[in-house]
Protein backbone atom coordinates (compact mmCIF):
# COMPACT_ATOMS: atom_id res chain seq x y z
CA UNK A 1 0.00 0.00 0.00
CA UNK A 2 1.26 3.62 -0.80
CA UNK A 3 -0.41 6.34 0.76
CA UNK A 4 -3.03 8.01 -1.53
CA UNK A 5 -4.37 10.74 0.51
CA UNK A 6 -2.29 12.36 3.66
CA UNK A 7 -4.03 14.59 6.05
CA UNK A 8 -1.82 17.51 7.95
CA UNK A 9 -3.28 19.72 10.45
CA UNK A 10 -1.69 22.74 10.96
CA UNK A 11 -1.67 25.50 13.84
CA UNK A 12 1.16 27.50 12.95
CA UNK A 13 3.30 26.17 15.79
CA UNK A 14 6.82 24.29 15.47
CA UNK A 15 5.58 20.97 15.86
CA UNK A 16 3.14 21.42 12.82
CA UNK A 17 5.66 22.76 10.85
CA UNK A 18 7.79 19.66 11.56
CA UNK A 19 4.98 17.66 10.64
CA UNK A 20 4.30 19.45 7.24
CA UNK A 21 7.45 18.88 6.17
CA UNK A 22 7.72 15.34 7.13
CA UNK A 23 3.68 14.83 5.81
CA UNK A 24 4.78 16.72 2.36
CA UNK A 25 7.88 14.02 2.14
CA UNK A 26 5.63 11.20 2.35
CA UNK A 27 3.23 12.25 -0.18
CA UNK A 28 5.86 13.08 -2.93
CA UNK A 29 6.96 9.89 -2.59
CA UNK A 30 3.56 8.52 -2.80
CA UNK A 31 2.37 10.76 -5.22
CA UNK A 32 0.02 11.32 -2.81
CA UNK A 33 -2.69 14.46 -2.14
CA UNK A 34 -1.72 15.93 0.74
CA UNK A 35 -4.69 18.06 2.16
CA UNK A 36 -3.36 20.78 4.97
CA UNK A 37 -6.18 21.60 7.30
CA UNK A 38 -6.58 24.55 10.25
CA UNK A 39 -9.38 24.87 12.80
CA UNK A 40 -9.89 28.21 14.14
CA UNK A 41 -11.68 27.87 17.32
CA UNK A 42 -11.94 31.02 20.46
CA UNK A 43 -13.68 28.78 23.48
CA UNK A 44 -16.37 31.04 24.73
CA UNK A 45 -15.52 32.79 28.01
CA UNK A 46 -17.77 32.85 31.21
CA UNK A 47 -17.66 36.22 33.14
CA UNK A 48 -19.91 37.37 36.05
CA UNK A 49 -22.04 34.47 34.78
CA UNK A 50 -22.83 35.78 31.19
CA UNK A 51 -21.64 34.62 27.98
CA UNK A 52 -19.17 36.34 26.15
CA UNK A 53 -17.50 35.72 22.47
CA UNK A 54 -15.22 37.56 19.94
CA UNK A 55 -16.51 40.65 18.48
CA UNK A 56 -17.65 40.01 14.71
CA UNK A 57 -14.65 42.04 13.74
CA UNK A 58 -12.42 40.01 15.60
CA UNK A 59 -13.52 36.90 14.27
CA UNK A 60 -13.21 38.43 10.49
CA UNK A 61 -9.59 39.55 11.59
CA UNK A 62 -8.88 35.73 13.03
CA UNK A 63 -10.50 34.06 9.75
CA UNK A 64 -8.76 36.57 7.61
CA UNK A 65 -4.75 35.55 9.67
CA UNK A 66 -5.98 31.77 9.63
CA UNK A 67 -6.62 31.91 5.83
CA UNK A 68 -3.01 33.43 5.36
CA UNK A 69 -1.42 31.55 7.45
CA UNK A 70 -2.84 28.03 5.65
CA UNK A 71 -1.69 29.43 2.08
CA UNK A 72 1.25 30.34 3.31
CA UNK A 73 1.67 26.37 4.65
CA UNK A 74 0.19 25.24 0.69
CA UNK A 75 3.09 27.45 -0.61
CA UNK A 76 5.72 25.53 2.13
CA UNK A 77 4.39 22.10 0.93
CA UNK A 78 4.46 22.95 -2.86
CA UNK A 79 8.15 24.11 -2.34
CA UNK A 80 8.51 20.59 -1.20
CA UNK A 81 6.84 18.75 -3.74
CA UNK A 82 3.43 17.82 -2.64
CA UNK A 83 0.43 18.17 -4.82
CA UNK A 84 -1.26 20.12 -1.88
CA UNK A 85 -4.71 21.35 -1.00
CA UNK A 86 -6.55 22.97 2.07
CA UNK A 87 -9.44 23.31 4.25
CA UNK A 88 -10.03 25.84 6.47
CA UNK A 89 -12.10 24.69 9.10
CA UNK A 90 -13.94 26.47 12.25
CA UNK A 91 -14.40 24.65 15.71
CA UNK A 92 -12.85 22.61 18.65
CA UNK A 93 -9.47 21.51 16.33
CA UNK A 94 -9.48 18.05 17.35
CA UNK A 95 -12.89 17.10 17.03
CA UNK A 96 -12.90 18.60 13.47
CA UNK A 97 -9.81 16.63 12.29
CA UNK A 98 -11.40 13.42 13.52
CA UNK A 99 -14.55 14.19 11.32
CA UNK A 100 -12.67 15.51 8.25
CA UNK A 101 -10.66 11.83 8.54
CA UNK A 102 -13.93 9.97 9.37
CA UNK A 103 -15.72 11.19 6.16
CA UNK A 104 -13.59 10.72 3.36
CA UNK A 105 -12.24 6.84 3.34
CA UNK A 106 -9.62 8.07 0.91
CA UNK A 107 -7.59 9.29 3.74
CA UNK A 108 -4.93 6.22 4.86
CA UNK A 109 -3.02 8.80 7.36
CA UNK A 110 -2.35 11.51 9.03
CA UNK A 111 0.65 13.07 10.06
CA UNK A 112 0.34 15.16 13.53
CA UNK A 113 3.24 18.02 14.94
CA UNK A 114 3.48 17.21 18.73
CA UNK A 115 4.20 19.53 21.36
CA UNK A 116 6.17 17.43 24.10
CA UNK A 117 8.97 18.45 25.83
CA UNK A 118 11.65 16.34 27.29
CA UNK A 119 11.41 15.45 30.64
CA UNK A 120 7.79 15.57 31.01
CA UNK A 121 6.40 12.30 32.62
CA UNK A 122 3.08 12.36 31.02
CA UNK A 123 2.66 15.39 28.72
CA UNK A 124 3.96 14.41 25.77
CA UNK A 125 1.59 14.93 22.96
CA UNK A 126 -0.44 18.36 23.30
CA UNK A 127 -3.62 17.55 23.51
CA UNK A 128 -5.12 17.98 19.38
CA UNK A 129 -2.42 15.35 18.65
CA UNK A 130 -3.57 13.10 21.22
CA UNK A 131 -6.75 13.13 20.21
CA UNK A 132 -6.23 12.52 16.74
CA UNK A 133 -3.45 9.34 17.48
CA UNK A 134 -6.66 7.79 19.93
CA UNK A 135 -9.59 8.40 17.57
CA UNK A 136 -8.55 8.63 14.08
CA UNK A 137 -9.79 5.74 11.82
CA UNK A 138 -6.73 5.41 9.74
CA UNK A 139 -3.13 5.14 10.84
CA UNK A 140 -1.33 8.44 12.06
CA UNK A 141 2.07 9.61 12.38
CA UNK A 142 3.11 12.07 15.61
CA UNK A 143 6.00 13.76 13.97
CA UNK A 144 8.89 14.62 16.18
CA UNK A 145 11.58 16.99 15.33
CA UNK A 146 14.87 15.06 13.90
CA UNK A 147 18.08 15.79 13.11
CA UNK A 148 18.33 15.06 9.69
CA UNK A 149 15.12 15.58 7.55
CA UNK A 150 14.98 12.68 4.54
CA UNK A 151 13.77 9.93 4.24
CA UNK A 152 13.93 7.57 7.47
CA UNK A 153 16.32 4.79 7.33
CA UNK A 154 16.01 3.03 10.94
CA UNK A 155 12.68 1.61 11.97
CA UNK A 156 12.19 -0.32 14.76
CA UNK A 157 8.49 -2.47 14.58
CA UNK A 158 7.70 -3.96 18.21
CA UNK A 159 5.56 -6.74 17.25
CA UNK A 160 3.73 -9.05 19.60
CA UNK A 161 2.40 -11.64 16.69
CA UNK A 162 -1.28 -10.08 16.63
CA UNK A 163 -3.23 -8.95 13.57
CA UNK A 164 -2.31 -5.40 14.41
CA UNK A 165 1.24 -6.63 14.61
CA UNK A 166 0.82 -7.89 11.08
CA UNK A 167 -0.71 -4.25 9.70
CA UNK A 168 2.71 -2.51 11.44
CA UNK A 169 4.92 -4.58 9.51
CA UNK A 170 3.08 -4.38 6.20
CA UNK A 171 3.29 -0.37 6.65
CA UNK A 172 7.09 -0.67 8.11
CA UNK A 173 7.72 -1.95 4.85
CA UNK A 174 5.94 0.73 2.74
CA UNK A 175 7.30 3.46 4.82
CA UNK A 176 10.79 2.34 4.47
CA UNK A 177 10.59 2.07 0.72
CA UNK A 178 12.76 -0.95 0.50
CA UNK A 179 15.90 1.11 1.43
CA UNK A 180 15.27 1.64 5.50
CA UNK A 181 16.52 -1.35 7.79
CA UNK A 182 13.56 -2.30 9.76
CA UNK A 183 14.08 -4.12 13.17
CA UNK A 184 11.38 -6.78 14.10
CA UNK A 185 11.51 -6.16 17.65
CA UNK A 186 9.48 -8.45 20.61
CA UNK A 187 9.77 -8.02 24.40
CA UNK A 188 9.00 -11.60 25.78
CA UNK A 189 7.02 -10.58 29.53
CA UNK A 190 8.08 -13.43 31.95
CA UNK A 191 5.74 -14.66 34.68
CA UNK A 192 7.31 -14.31 38.36
CA UNK A 193 7.21 -17.69 38.87
CA UNK A 194 9.45 -18.14 42.65
CA UNK A 195 12.35 -20.37 42.98
CA UNK A 196 11.15 -23.22 41.14
CA UNK A 197 14.62 -24.97 39.63
CA UNK A 198 12.56 -26.10 36.74
CA UNK A 199 11.88 -22.56 35.92
CA UNK A 200 15.12 -21.68 34.02
CA UNK A 201 14.50 -25.12 31.38
CA UNK A 202 10.84 -23.32 31.49
CA UNK A 203 12.60 -19.78 30.33
CA UNK A 204 15.16 -21.36 27.84
CA UNK A 205 12.10 -23.01 25.82
CA UNK A 206 9.69 -19.72 25.81
CA UNK A 207 12.83 -17.88 24.52
CA UNK A 208 13.62 -20.92 21.88
CA UNK A 209 9.97 -20.59 20.58
CA UNK A 210 9.64 -16.83 20.53
CA UNK A 211 13.22 -16.76 18.46
CA UNK A 212 11.72 -19.03 16.63
CA UNK A 213 8.61 -17.57 15.69
CA UNK A 214 10.02 -13.75 15.24
CA UNK A 215 12.84 -15.16 12.74
CA UNK A 216 9.78 -16.35 10.81
CA UNK A 217 8.25 -13.54 10.40
CA UNK A 218 11.43 -11.51 9.37
CA UNK A 219 12.23 -14.19 6.81
CA UNK A 220 8.52 -13.64 5.22
CA UNK A 221 9.07 -10.31 4.97
CA UNK A 222 12.09 -10.48 2.82
CA UNK A 223 10.86 -12.10 0.56
CA UNK A 224 9.08 -9.10 -0.22
CA UNK A 225 11.38 -6.00 1.09
CA UNK A 226 14.19 -5.60 -0.40
CA UNK A 227 15.81 -3.60 2.45
CA UNK A 228 17.54 -5.18 5.36
CA UNK A 229 15.38 -7.12 8.21
CA UNK A 230 16.66 -7.88 11.31
CA UNK A 231 14.93 -9.38 14.10
CA UNK A 232 15.97 -9.43 18.19
CA UNK A 233 14.13 -9.92 21.69
CA UNK A 234 14.24 -8.99 25.07
CA UNK A 235 13.00 -9.90 28.33
CA UNK A 236 10.92 -7.26 30.56
CA UNK A 237 8.07 -5.61 29.75
CA UNK A 238 7.15 -4.59 26.37
CA UNK A 239 6.75 -0.73 26.85
CA UNK A 240 9.93 -0.32 28.88
CA UNK A 241 11.68 -2.19 26.61
CA UNK A 242 10.26 -0.71 23.32
CA UNK A 243 11.99 2.92 24.75
CA UNK A 244 14.90 1.31 26.06
CA UNK A 245 15.41 0.65 22.46
CA UNK A 246 14.39 3.54 21.28
CA UNK A 247 16.43 6.20 24.07
CA UNK A 248 19.69 4.44 22.64
CA UNK A 249 19.20 6.49 19.32
CA UNK A 250 19.81 4.08 16.42
CA UNK A 251 16.05 4.38 15.04
CA UNK A 252 14.00 6.87 13.95
CA UNK A 253 10.92 5.53 13.27
CA UNK A 254 9.11 3.68 14.99
CA UNK A 255 5.95 1.44 13.85
CA UNK A 256 3.30 -0.56 15.98
CA UNK A 257 0.11 -1.72 15.81
CA UNK A 258 -2.98 -1.04 18.26
CA UNK A 259 -5.52 -2.98 19.68
CA UNK A 260 -7.91 -0.34 20.07
CA UNK A 261 -11.61 -1.06 19.53
CA UNK A 262 -13.94 1.72 17.69
CA UNK A 263 -16.52 3.09 20.28
CA UNK A 264 -13.99 3.19 23.42
CA UNK A 265 -13.83 6.74 23.79
CA UNK A 266 -10.88 6.56 26.28
CA UNK A 267 -8.68 3.29 25.50
CA UNK A 268 -8.47 3.64 21.20
CA UNK A 269 -5.31 2.32 21.95
CA UNK A 270 -3.33 -0.45 23.41
CA UNK A 271 -1.55 0.41 26.86
CA UNK A 272 1.94 -0.39 25.17
CA UNK A 273 1.45 1.73 21.92
CA UNK A 274 -0.05 4.44 23.86
CA UNK A 275 3.14 4.76 26.32
CA UNK A 276 5.05 4.57 23.11
CA UNK A 277 3.39 7.49 21.76
CA UNK A 278 3.48 9.54 24.81
CA UNK A 279 7.39 8.63 25.40
CA UNK A 280 9.10 8.06 22.48
CA UNK A 281 12.40 10.24 21.42
CA UNK A 282 11.44 10.30 17.91
CA UNK A 283 8.46 9.86 15.24
CA UNK A 284 6.02 6.87 16.20
CA UNK A 285 3.33 5.83 13.47
CA UNK A 286 0.29 3.86 14.69
CA UNK A 287 -1.12 1.59 12.16
CA UNK A 288 -4.36 1.67 11.92
CA UNK A 289 -5.86 0.34 7.94
CA UNK A 290 -8.91 1.34 6.92
CA UNK A 291 -11.52 -1.45 6.52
Amino acid sequence: MRFRKILCPIDFSAGSDQALRTAARLARSSDAELVLTHSWYVPPLAYAGEAWTLSAELVDQLVEDSTRGLAAAVATAEELGARTTSVLQSGVPGDRIVALLAEDAAFDLAVVGTHGRTGLARVFLGSVAEQVVRHAPCSVLAARPRLEEGPFEKILCPIDFSESAHDAVALAADVGGEKAEIALFHAVELPLFGEDPTIADSVAELDRVTTTVIEQWAEKLRTTYRGTVTAQTRHGSAGAQILHVLEAGRYDLAVMGTHGRTGLRRALLGSVAEKTVRHANCPVLVARPRR
